[in-house]
């Protein structure tokens, strides 16, 4: 699973997007296209972060 590959540093909440393409090892436009409109996208001005509890639980539908 993805939880058994962590890098050193562990996300708890919010991560960048290049964070969030490391952690979940799929390119940015992959990434932000499977996001779209779950609510894993947050905006604070033009900073864009992943909401990694929400993203995890949206790709996790993806797993056969």
């Amino acid at each position: 699973s993805l939880h058994d590959a962590l890098p050193i540093y562990t996300i708890e909440k919010y991560a960048t997007v290049p964070q969030a393409c490391d952690y979940y090892k799929l390119g940015r436009n992959t990434l932000m296209n499977l996001l779209d409109g779950t609510g894993a996208i947050k905006r604070f001005g033009k900073s864009v972060r992943i909401d990694i509890p929400t993203a995890s639980k949206v790709l996790d539908t993806y797993i056969d």
